[in-house]
């Protein structure tokens, strides 16, 4: 029998049923309701967004090297919120002098949220104040893991001639953040470093910081940088790429109103070959000869300084080196002499010539290629363009006949090594200039030779000398001629040659063939001339590295001819020196 439902029961149940369902339906919109009408006040509490402001104005910072002196800092003038005027008088401006490049450090005190960054720089290349070639921005949490936000690079040419300011910047609106930040544009940074090449001379006067203070929505936390080994390839070695030279003697034979210049066998052999007090010739010395000029009998320059060399000064050189009683002719016949003398008649020296400075303020060179019409290379005269095209026709002519002068020459006892660019930096007032050098380089590898550098000490980008097209370089330390330079200049000229894979030019002139004191001061130019050759024993560059050696005229010949005992000694210091077997003195 069924279970019988009783009907006033169920009644009751469902209306108390209905009324739950209303109270808590009425809850629901009564709890709306209040919602509602708080929502308001509620977000009304929310701060507002911050505004942006100059985080470095006033700060205090550093600086990796101190300006120069004659362009100081005088005092948190970075962050002083004070611009220059486009005079280098301006006292705004800092001056900074080569170095390779500078970092400026800030500390925020405490973490915020950066959204731009900007300094501010001058060019002026008539005075060699040039912008620099990039400006890295890093930031970090802690100061010891670092990401790199930013590398700017210079929007306008260091050709430019005009009196300028450039912004360098990075902006998170516009550039964003790197490395998985695709969205965010602030970065949550303590510190700042804001660090920028210097090629020459490098004026900035103000580097700002905006952001807000603590952490904004927007701020993301950079990754720190991956952790890179410093590139240390060593000192440059002898090799394929110095055409197997070991040691390179500098001999001018360009033109000199005393006379000097013109080489002859006997003058040429104690280079060749090691000559012993009694002048027999025991051993072989340099292996490699690097013939190059500064003046024409025009006395116009073939270097960049003084009144640009034309077409028939370049003409005269050519004829002068590779006349049959010229310098290539007796420097042939003392390598055949050395090597008769020690028993290898067949014995082959290496010689290498310059190419001249084809200058960008030249507007008359003169015709190279027929078509009656001189070469312009005058930029300001005939445009960028044009002037760098009559550089390479010039360029393209010069080391054409070079090597065709020395391929019909057939010297029976000579190898040709290659051509060297005379110019002892990169010219960043001329357009193109590192397009130039590069097409120069491939025009000499084509003709079989190897493209030789001897930069100043910290010569303008002589860092970027592979994507110039040098094959073989070797740093000036530039120590031996000013006395207020200490024997540290050797220490970092080595440390450039081991960082940058480069080698050692050691330098000297006949000021230490002189005799000592009390008659003269020869013993403290000697001591000069022995910091180069026991930093090749200390630093490594006497047996590991391809050295070129600057002797100012007649320097090593005059010291082996010399009756007077300290300067013969610099002579066989020397031999010692290029055979590795050199002692501290």
């Amino acid at each position: 029998m069924g279970t019988c439902r009783h009907p006033a029961t169920s009644g009751f149940t469902e209306r108390r049923m209905i009324v739950s369902l209303r109270k808590t339906v009425m809850t629901s919109l009564i709890g709306a309701l209040a919602l509602s009408i708080l929502a308001p006040a509620a977000y009304g509490k929310r701060e507002a967004p911050q505004t942006p402001t100059n985080l470095a104005a006033g700060l205090s910072y550093s600086v990796s090297a101190p300006p120069s002196a004659t362009y100081p800092d005088a005092g948190n003038e970075l962050t002083d919120g004070s611009y220059a005027a486009t005079v280098l008088s301006s006292p705004g401006w800092q001056g900074h002098l080569r170095g390779m490049s500078r970092t400026v450090s800030f500390d925020l005190q405490q973490l915020k949220s950066v959204s731009e960054v900007k300094a501010n720089f001058l060019q002026n290349n008539g005075s060699a104040v040039y912008f620099p070639m990039k400006v890295t921005v890093s930031v970090s949490k802690d100061g010891t893991e670092w990401g790199t936000l930013a590398e700017i690079e210079s929007r306008i040419p260091t050709h430019d001639p005009a009196k300028r300011t450039q912004a360098y910047a990075w902006n998170g609106a516009v550039d964003g953040l790197p490395r998985g930040n695709p969205h965010a544009d602030m970065v949550l940074a303590r510190y700042v470093n804001v660090t920028f090449t210097t090629d020459d001379w490098v004026f900035l006067d103000e580097i700002e910081i905006w952001g807000v203070d603590g952490r904004a929505p927007s701020a993301k936390t950079l990754p720190p940088d991956e952790p890179a080994a410093p590139e240390q390839p060593g000192y440059l070695q002898p090799g394929e790429a110095t055409a197997g030279i070991r040691s390179l003697a500098l001999l001018y034979n360009g033109w000199n109103a005393s006379g000097f210049g013109n080489w002859t066998k006997p003058s040429i052999m104690p280079y060749l070959g090691y000559e012993n007090a009694s002048g027999e010739t025991v051993d072989l010395l340099f292996d490699g000869v690097l013939f190059l000029g500064l003046n024409a009998p025009s006395t116009r320059s073939f270097a960049e300084s003084g009144t640009p060399s034309n077409k028939e000064d370049w003409q005269w050189y050519l004829d002068k080196t590779f006349a049959p009683d010229g310098d290539l002719s007796q420097l042939n016949e003392a390598a055949v002499e050395v090597g008769t003398r020690l028993g290898n008649p067949s014995h082959k020296a290496k010689a290498v010539l310059m190419i001249p400075y084809p200058s960008f303020k030249q507007s008359d060179f003169g015709d190279v290629d027929g078509d009656g019409a001189t070469e312009n290379m005058n930029q300001t005269q005939i445009g960028y363009d044009a002037a760098y095209e009559n550089r390479r026709k010039a360029i393209r002519w010069y080391v054409g006949e070079a090597i065709w002068r020395w391929n019909d020459a057939a010297y029976s006892n000579l190898e040709f090594g290659g051509l060297y660019w005379l110019s002892e930096k990169v010219n960043l007032s001329a357009a193109y200039e590192e397009e130039l050098i590069a097409y120069t380089g491939g025009l000499v590898r084509e003709g079989g030779g190897r493209f030789f550098w001897i930069p100043t000490f910290e010569g303008t980008r002589f860092w970027r000398w592979k994507e110039l097209g040098f094959d073989a370089v070797a740093m000036q330390p530039n120590h031996f001629f000013t006395p207020s330079i200490p024997d540290s200049r050797i220490e970092a000229a080595a440390g450039y040659g081991k960082r940058y894979g480069i080698g050692i030019e050691l330098e000297t002139n006949e000021r230490m063939l002189r005799p000592g004191a009390p008659a003269s001061d020869g013993d403290s130019w000697r001591r000069r001339y022995t910091a180069y050759l026991n930093g090749g024993v200390e630093y490594g560059y006497m047996t590991g590295a391809f050295r070129a050696y600057y002797q100012g005229a007649e320097a090593y010949l005059k010291g082996a001819r010399s009756a007077l005992p300290e300067a013969r000694a610099t002579y066989d210091w020397t031999y010692r020196f290029v055979k590795g077997t050199y002692t501290k003195q």
